[in-house]
């Protein structure tokens, strides 16, 4: 945990830390560099803006010791297997000088795709800053290290020269990594100081380090104890830079008389993944877990640095590492950058100590994770403290593929809906809901319009958050026409009136597409004209002969006679009728036309004869 030199056991044996005063995080202290939210007791449904899930994962690290020879640290292909295990990217670790054995080490776990930040020394170390960087240039792989780190909480160092030490010591790291063409593009650490009142001692360090840096022990309670407060420590010496934590955790020796209170290990299973959430909501870059492994035998649960692992000393996973590993498993997504988008999303019940952060992966779904700021435990009395959990109901717009997981339960769903609505239970626990987007909706209210030789198809797209990406209209057994997707209507044209074509709609999404729907047609266009055969006029009559008209596509279903302004209608089999009571003398035309569902066709015409 603190510390280092040549053998583990004698470095922590002089190297453990106070515990730090509690002081809970206030409203309003933390960063707001991401979008880590407070609960409110409603909430509407409105967009919420999302960040990457892998971003998430790619916080995350964890303390090892590599080169503690008389720990389980000595199998680094042990430690490998744990570390991909857990799926963390990250760790940090001392560096050692004239250390091949550790150089090796160090290549096993770097050959598994985990980048290192390397404690660079102290100024009792025996050597210079410039001979750790000369280190990681000629001994470790190209992209091994990806951070390097100033004297690790040198104020324990008792001497009353420690200030002047530590920034001396930084001010050479910084200047030898920076100056060498290996080391030059590495972001080098601020010293990370045991006791946060020290940083002002310390001073400005901004111009000797790229990154801020401290540690963060929540001290055996809630994760988020010492955050708001060690953070405005810290920025007494670092005021801009991005930070990082580099020790925060948990130890779980219950028989332990340090001021460092512990807590059990079903209870640092509940902490652990919301202390890399609690991290992540204020905007820091990373925040390394301490540690990996429990690093000595100690049944007794007497040493408090002994129980600080993920992992028990005979590398059996203890609850935290596997709640962790569920938790970065359901947010892992490593790929190229994009942009993520906002959720309309909203919460009922969700309480005042809640909070929530929305990501987002790269096939579109959406994981949101929700925890409360509560104690589960009371480290000073070692009793729990039940919560009672908050029903709390996640609203959505529009349907969604909805499933909930609670990680530190495991890695099993506990429930699974498709709507725009899910219930959870929100307690001590993180709470994951992954909010997919459901398959594409069938096309709704298909109608079919017939026309003179075509069809046109209109319909709706019911709400979806299903990603489309068209519709195909298929006629038969045809070739698909595939439609952008807004389009809402498809008519097709050098069709046969009263032939009936069979057609099929369906919607096309990025993963798949919906049942088809489908419908069938018949063009067809008004009558033509009737033929005129005869027209004989009378007293006060006139009477008209007719051939039958087309009925293109539909049957006739009735004829219309006008003469003299007097209208008459007649059936459709009908070929001769008879108009009467005309004004005898007058000269006047007759007209004849055909009905069918389409309406009134084209009118037919006689000359102008004269009534009797």
């Amino acid at each position: 945990m603190r510390g280092m030199g040549r053998t583990s056991r004698a470095l922590l044996a002089s190297a453990t830390a106070a515990l730090v005063p509690v002081l809970v995080l206030a409203p309003g202290a933390a960063q707001a560099a991401h979008p880590g939210h407070r609960g409110t007791q409603d909430r509407t449904v409105a967009p919420l803006q999302a960040i990457s899930s892998d971003s998430v994962v790619d916080s995350y690290g964890v303390g090892i010791h590599l080169n503690f020879l008389d720990t389980p640290y000595q199998d680094a292909g042990a430690v490998a297997d744990a570390l991909s295990g857990l799926g963390v990217r990250h760790v940090r670790d001392d560096l050692f000088l004239d250390s091949p054995r550790q150089y090796r080490a160090i290549r096993t776990v770097a050959d598994r795709g985990i980048g290192f930040d390397l404690i660079m020394g102290r100024p009792d170390s025996g050597g210079t800053p410039a001979d750790y960087v000369r280190t990681v240039a000629d001994q470790l792989p190209a992209g091994a290290v990806e951070s390097l780190e100033g004297a690790n909480e040198w104020d324990l160092s008792g001497g009353d020269g420690w200030v002047d030490e530590v920034r001396g010591w930084q001010q050479g790291l910084y200047a030898a990594a920076h100056a060498n063409a290996a080391t030059r593009d590495l972001p080098v650490l601020s010293p990370a100081l045991a006791f946060k009142w020290n940083y002002t001692d310390l001073g400005d360090v901004s111009a000797m380090a790229d990154l801020a840096n401290a540690h963060m022990y929540p001290g055996g309670y809630q994760p988020s104890n010492q955050i708001g407060a060690i953070t405005h420590a810290v920025r007494q010496s670092m005021p801009d830079q991005p930070l990082v934590t580099t020790e925060a955790g948990y130890t779980n020796a219950m028989n332990s008389s340090s001021s460092h209170r512990p807590v059990p290990e079903d209870v640092a299973g509940v902490y652990l993944p919301r202390l890399l959430l609690e991290h992540v909501a204020r905007g820091e870059q990373r925040v390394y877990s301490y540690e990996l492994i429990d690093s000595f035998d100690d049944p007794d649960q007497t040493n408090v640095e002994a129980h600080f692992g993920l992992l028990r000393h005979d590398l059996s996973p203890k609850p935290a590492y596997t709640a962790m590993r569920d938790l970065l498993g359901l947010l892992a997504d490593p790929g190229p950058t994009f942009s993520p988008g906002a959720l309309a999303v909203g919460a009922e019940g969700l309480p005042n100590d809640a909070r929530y952060l929305l990501t987002q992966q790269r096939d579109g779904r959406f994981v949101l994770l929700l925890w409360r700021d509560v104690r589960i435990y009371d480290p000073d009395r070692q009793q729990p403290l039940p919560v009672t959990p908050a029903d709390v109901t996640i609203r959505l717009d529009v349907p969604h593929d909805l499933t909930v997981y609670r990680p530190t339960d495991g890695p099993d769903l506990v429930r699974e809906r498709v709507g725009t609505t899910v219930p959870v239970a929100l307690d001590g626990q993180v709470t994951v809901v992954t909010i997919d987007p459901t398959d594409p909706p069938a096309p709704a209210n298909l109608t079919a319009t017939p026309g003179d030789g075509s069809a046109t198809l209109r319909w709706k797209l019911p709400p979806t958050s299903a990603h489309v990406t068209g519709f195909e209209v298929t006629r038969g057994g045809g070739v698909p026409v595939r439609l952008p997707p807004g389009a809402r209507s498809y008519t097709e044209s050098g069709l046969l009136n009263g032939a009936a074509y069979d057609y099929t709609v369906r919607t096309v999404g990025a993963d798949g597409s919906s049942d088809p729907v489908a419908t069938t047609v018949v063009p067809a266009t008004v009558p033509t004209a009737p033929g005129i055969v005869k027209v004989t006029p009378g007293k006060g009559r006139v009477t008209l002969t007719w051939t039958p008209a087309d009925g293109n596509g539909r049957p006739v279903t009735a004829y219309r006679l006008t003469a003299g302004g007097r209208t008459m209608t007649v059936g459709p089999d009908a070929r001769q009728a008879t108009v009467r009571r005309l004004v005898s003398g007058k000269r006047l035309r007759v007209t004849v036309q055909a009905r069918n569902e389409m309406g009134w066709g084209d009118v037919a015409k006689t000359r102008r004869v004269r009534i009797r």
